[in-house]
């Protein structure tokens, strides 16, 4: 249960929220962002640090009713004047009220419902606030925080599957059935080998779905790295595939995969030089290349279209290292 604000400044309980948003992404934000502030992974002044009163109320613009309901309960100014104000008067507003300590932080997030924290605010923004910190990759040593973030992780991916932004294989294809297998105590992974032989005796099915069920993700954080669920899965399952995320590479190895078989830069759009200048592309940047070290090597020769000539070969192949790429 949690705390909700009525119409008339009184607080009371509230039944654990259920998101009425249609598309799936939108409803694991909001879930997530909820869950983050239920169980203390985030506080309200997080929240409005990322979301201050003029962000809020920007993006509240063109819901007048929406401004003035935040507006009234925390400045105390009467509804009428409320729905006459600007996006922009309502921020200062709201602004000043925080600043003065007439409201705080948990009066407005509280009078925030968290379906129009995602209908309203950019969703990238707020995936930005929800994995601040790095809680992910929190040490063990710090039990509160560390049982916290598990917590959060097994509710992203369960969360994940009921608005299917994936599905059962995705998690195990991502975490890997081999790292489970290291990871998974014996006795474990035992009743789970029992549970496949016996459904295979009785012909019925053992596929990802059944082996989430014997172990679910709730239990999965308790044995295999936060970090590596994080990566394997939230990451490259959850955030790119639905753009909470840009799609583009975040390590030396994804940017190499932009590189094409004989080792110039791809028309990747987010690779640079280490130096911020643009990666060269095209003629233009090919016409001040000049030959690689590994033309006058054996390395350079062997790599040479058909036995070609040094000379013939384009100007405009490079040597690319690790060094010249950074990840945008």
């Amino acid at each position: 249960m949690a705390t909700n604000i009525t119409a008339d400044g009184k607080t009371e309980e509230k039944a654990a929220f259920v998101s009425k948003l249609k598309e799936g992404r939108e409803r694991f934000l909001a879930h997530v962002i909820e869950q983050g502030l239920e169980i203390g992974r985030r506080s309200p002044d997080d929240f409005i640090r990322h979301f201050p009163p003029a962000a809020i109320m920007n993006g509240l613009g063109s819901h007048a009713n929406l401004r003035s309901q935040i507006l009234v309960l925390t400045t105390g100014i009467k509804q009428k004047i409320a729905m006459k104000k600007s996006a922009q008067s309502a921020g200062d507003d709201l602004q000043i009220a925080l600043d003065e300590g007439e409201t705080d932080s948990d009066s407005i997030v509280a009078l925030f419902h968290p379906d129009d924290r995602v209908r309203y605010l950019d969703a990238k923004k707020l995936w930005a606030y929800v994995v601040e910190g790095e809680f992910w990759t929190v040490s063990a040593t710090k039990r509160e925080d560390f049982e916290r973030a598990k917590a959060h992780v097994a509710f992203m991916l369960e969360r994940a599957l009921e608005d299917k932004l994936l599905t059962h294989r995705d998690i195990v294809d991502g975490i890997s059935v081999g790292e489970l297998a290291v990871r998974l105590p014996k006795d474990k992974l035992g009743k789970i080998i029992e549970q496949a032989l016996s459904s295979g005796h009785e012909k019925k099915p053992f596929t990802e779905v059944e082996l989430l069920t014997a172990m679910p993700p709730a239990s999965i954080v308790d044995y295999v790295s936060l970090s590596h669920i994080w990566e394997s899965v939230v990451v490259m399952k959850i955030a790119r595939a639905h753009g909470y995320v840009e799609a583009t590479g975040e390590t030396v190895k994804d940017a190499l995969d932009w590189l094409d078989s004989s080792g110039r830069k791809s028309d990747h759009p987010f690779a640079t030089r280490a130096d911020g200048a643009a990666a060269a592309s095209g003629d233009a940047a090919a016409s001040e290349a000049g030959p690689s070290s590994a033309d006058t090597s054996e390395e350079g020769d062997a790599i040479l279209d058909d036995g070609a000539d040094d000379g013939d070969k384009d100007k405009d192949e490079v040597e690319v290292t690790d060094d010249d790429i950074r990840i945008g």
